[in-house]
């Protein structure tokens, strides 16, 4: 340190500061801080940069906001633990399936809904263990083609590996380093039991649900030294798995964990052009939750993976079950606004695609006001997010106007011009889009199955996005281009459904997983299709020209036998495509 450098802190050491003039971390702290700008010695000595902020007046910290967020999603946690107790002290994260009635899962407009048994109180903790050899051999027909932190929570990605890659899954590594938490692990063991289509290892569902739950409760107190992120992980293999069986509640509960974990955690900052070093933010809250810079290249690519993941599910179950997402949008300069570039395919991080200079900021805020940036988005992965936040942009400008009724010229003003701004950015994605044909989908052009499948779960909330977007101006014949666009997008779902069977049976593979929140896509464009039938069945009978619905009919038809293939093992799209095949039926 220079001597000017070294009199300036003395100074400031020496000196009184006013009241209000240390930094946030020294305060936090209770140390003395010298007040120096724009790092303090306290704070510079400890390695400490990135939390070195001084505020004034009424401002607020990025600390204090991130505490807020998560005091926020606690409250949230606590609600869907406690949905007849709102006066409850504590949050009882260990047995949130306990007690009261099961829920119930409704279908798409309808009060109608299927009964979900909830799972049965247990203390199975101590007498489920890992399955025997030849067990967990075949279960990981199912297990991940690479290494297990590269699942990034899909069971989708519980693939066929080499023997040899089990040993970590095997009894004899249990709680060692090299093997995932506990609370991945079993996570893992459910879903491939759930996919595995064999009666015998299926009846120890119940048992391996009540293990993955409890392991997951406890996941952040252990020393696995990647607790954090295995238990991201593991919440979001449990969310998918609740909302794959209609259990919407433990689904939600879930979820919103993995939301808190994600934002303690910083993973919503990672490479952040605010914070100076681009390393995620302090957690808070707890130490539990913070995590040390990656090693390497792979290890960031798995948390900007694993925060996306976490945002893009946020997103549209919200949707999906019309709640308010836990992550709300923002664009404020703290809080939850996204600064993690958009996903690379988990590769392209082994490549070194990303290359270490660069810094993002604002990622959702530029990309829905269509500003340029060095991180292009173009990944399959990119692709889901971008079009979450679409689908959950759209669903909340169709709440926030009524343009089904009649609006005084004030308030139409501001909504025409949101509503142009999000059409825009809707039809610039679409039509950045790669193709969801049967042509692009073959395996010499696209050799990765869950790209692809990634790719078919992308276009469709992009084309119900379409679909939600112009249903006010659709309505009642007002714009002929807005009913246009509405059955084009519904057929697109559709085509899209057809092609990704295609692309499985190339394989040689059973339809397999697909994620769920496909089917609520299903049953808007379904209800889009059937609603043009009635029209032109409607034209018909009033002696106006009319087209032919037996085309429509039948290409509904064809895509319901799709449907059913990819439903097998997933109550909810079960459910869901009985639903369309009843509407049909009534056709």
């Amino acid at each position: 340190m220079s001597s000017s450098s070294s009199s300036k802190r003395s100074e400031g050491s020496q000196g009184y500061l006013p009241r209000g003039g240390a930094c946030v971390s020294c305060r936090r702290r209770k140390m003395k801080c010298d007040g120096q700008h724009p790092i303090c010695g306290q704070c510079d000595r400890a390695g400490r940069a990135e939390d070195c902020e001084y505020m004034s007046g009424s401002d607020r910290s990025t600390v204090q906001i991130l505490e807020d967020n998560i005091s926020r999603l606690e409250a949230r946690i606590q609600e869907l633990q406690n949905p007849d107790s709102a006066a409850a002290a504590a949050v009882r994260l260990h047995q949130p399936y306990v007690g009261g009635p099961p829920p119930m899962v409704l279908g798409h407009g309808q009060g109608r809904g299927m009964q979900v048994p909830a799972s049965s109180s247990s203390s199975q903790r101590s007498t489920v263990q890992d399955p025997p050899r030849n067990v967990a051999e075949t279960l990981y027909v199912f297990a991940p083609r690479t290494q297990y932190h590269s699942l990034t929570m899909s069971p989708s990605s519980l693939l066929t590996v080499p023997v040899d890659s089990l040993a970590t899954f095997m009894p004899c590594k249990h709680r060692h380093p090299a093997r995932p938490a506990p609370a991945l692990i079993f996570s893992v063991y459910l879903w491939a039991i759930r996919l595995s289509n064999d009666p015998a290892i299926q009846a120890n569902e119940e048992a391996y649900l009540n293990r993955a739950t409890q392991e997951a409760s406890t996941a952040l107190l252990g020393n696995h030294p990647h607790k954090v992120m295995h238990s991201i992980q593991a919440e979001v293999l449990l969310a998918n798995y609740f909302f794959a069986q209609g259990r919407f509640l433990e689904g939600k509960y879930h979820l919103a964990t993995a939301v808190s974990t994600t934002l303690s955690a910083g993973l919503h900052k990672i490479r952040s052009a605010s914070t100076g070093t681009g390393s995620p933010v302090a957690s808070v809250g707890s130490s539990n939750n913070q995590l040390p810079p990656a090693r390497d290249a792979v290890e960031e690519g798995e948390r900007i993976i694993a925060g996306w993941i976490v945002l893009t599910m946020d997103k549209v179950w919200a949707v999906a079950l019309d709640y308010e997402p836990n992550f709300p949008h923002s664009t404020q300069a703290m809080g939850t606004k996204i600064d993690t570039p958009w996903p690379l395919e988990i590769e392209e991080f082994e490549q070194g695609v990303l290359p270490q200079h660069v810094r993002t900021s604002n990622t959702v805020h530029n990309f829905l006001g269509r500003v340029q940036t060095p991180d292009a988005g173009v990944s399959s992965r990119a692709l889901v997010a971008k079009a979450a936040v679409l689908w959950e942009r759209v669903t909340d400008f169709g709440k926030r106007y009524n343009l089904g009724a009649q609006m005084n010229p004030q308030s139409m003003q501001p909504a025409l011009q949101e509503f142009t701004s999000l059409s825009n950015v809707l039809d610039a994605q679409t039509a950045a889009m790669p193709p969801a044909t049967a042509a692009s989908l073959h395996p010499t052009r696209l050799p990765s199955i869950e790209r692809a499948r990634r790719l078919i779960v992308a276009h469709a909330m992009l084309d119900v996005a379409t679909i939600r977007l112009h249903a006010p101006f659709a309505a009642d014949g007002r714009s002929e281009s807005s009913q246009r666009k509405r059955v084009g997008a519904a057929r697109s779902v559709l085509e899209g459904t057809l092609a990704l069977r295609g692309r499985v049976a190339q394989a040689g593979h059973a339809a397999g997983w697909t994620d769920p929140i496909i089917g609520t896509t299903w049953i808007e464009a379904a209800q889009v299709l059937f609603d043009e039938v009635t029209s032109i069945r409607t034209l018909r009978a009033s002696g106006a020209r009319a087209g032919d619905e037996g085309p429509l009919l039948g290409y509904i038809q064809q895509a319901m036998t799709a449907m059913s293939d990819f439903a097998v093992n997933i109550p909810l799209l079960t459910f869901q495509v009985g639903r369309i095949q009843e509407t049909f039926a009534s056709f």
